[in-house]
């Protein structure tokens, strides 16, 4: 009795593959020349990873050899986009080209792309939306993802951040788009791509697309961070910039008041000549001890810009020394025209 139930279950089994030629869902969905993959699943993961790894790995050694002050976290980056350029231009690169007649291939990209399918069968299918995601994919999010490696490389913080941010949004957008148009379609038309095995919904669909999800709002949020922190310090120093101009305005009103002081007050009329012409010249050359004051605040400065490219610091602490050195020279200033007036009224 139960050879026999066994000879039904695989006699089953044989006519539903004569009637369907392929493993994918829905069953119904057409898979032109499909020919089953030749490697087993440990063969074509173990080659397809080893190498991804060894590349990673390289060029992280690579980018610590270039540069010296390169951290863990940007070697992390600097693997993550490494990883996403070959993926996109590579390996859905080839789906690209191939889409029409992957199901019959066998070479490694083939056959990685035919298991993966199993959890989404559009790929066999050259699904309009795969190819409009995967050639955009292609021609832009690779390169790019290149350019941030080569910008954290070269330790060019501008260029990294700028194309960091626009590779991160990209990748949460066509992911949400990915996941979305299968959810819809299942949802309202009752059409699901993913066989429901654990392994091919939960692990390849689910769990291979989460990294392009996690990854991309951690480097997102970094960008945000440093170019927020790089505007402020832009803001400070141009603060400052119109303080100075306000400062000078400002004396020049403090100096006419003491002019017409000086102008009216009858005790400034017995001056000697010898006193005014002092005057003159302090007023064109500064003291030495204001030199003095002006270099070693100057010292103070390149000192402290040292400190910061050595040590990594943050990028406010110069801005807001030379805020400091700023209200001191006003504070001076301010200082230095009192003594004045009081010296003429005297």
């Amino acid at each position: 009795m139960s050879s026999f139930l066994k000879f039904l279950v695989s006699s089953g089994d044989a006519n539903s593959s004569r009637r369907h030629k392929h493993p994918y869902y829905p069953r119904e969905v057409v898979v032109p020349n499909y020919a089953p993959n030749t490697l087993t699943l440990p063969m074509v993961l173990g080659a397809f990873g080893g190498a991804v790894t060894l590349l990673m790995v390289g060029v992280v050694a690579v980018g610590k050899k270039v540069n010296k002050r390169l951290t863990w976290k940007d070697a992390g980056a600097l693997a993550w986009f490494t990883l996403c350029g070959f993926l996109h231009c590579f390996f859905e690169g080839y789906y690209v080209l191939n889409h029409a007649t992957l199901a019959g291939k066998q070479d490694i990209f083939a056959q990685l792309w035919k298991e993966y399918a199993l959890s989404d069968s559009r790929y066999m299918t050259s699904d309009p939306f795969m190819l409009c995601i995967e050639a955009l994919t292609v021609l832009t999010w690779g390169p790019l993802s290149f350019l941030a490696a080569f910008a954290i490389i070269k330790g060019n913080t501008s260029l990294r951040h700028i194309t960091q941010t626009i590779v991160s949004v990209g990748h949460l957008y066509g992911v949400a788009l990915y996941f979305g148009t299968c959810f819809f379609q299942e949802k309202f038309r009752g059409i699901s791509y993913s066989r429901p095995e654990t392994l091919y919904y939960w692990v390849y669909y689910a769990g291979m697309n989460a990294p392009w999800v996690i990854v991309p709002a951690i480097l997102l949020f970094q960008s945000s961070k440093t170019i927020s922190q790089g505007l402020s310090v832009l803001n400070k120093v141009k603060s400052m910039k119109g303080g100075d101009s306000s400062a000078s305005g400002s004396s020049s009103i403090y100096s006419g008041k003491a002019e017409s002081i000086r102008s009216f007050d009858g005790s400034s009329e017995s001056k000697s000549s010898s006193s005014r012409k002092a005057d003159r010249e302090s007023k064109r050359e500064p003291s030495r001890d204001s030199r003095d004051g002006g270099k070693e605040r100057r010292d103070r400065v390149e000192r402290e810009q040292a400190a910061y490219l050595r040590d990594e610091g943050r990028p406010e602490s110069i801005a807001e020394s030379r805020y400091e050195i700023w209200e001191e020279s006003r504070a001076d200033a301010r200082e230095q025209l009192r003594k004045k007036k009081t010296g003429r009224r005297e």
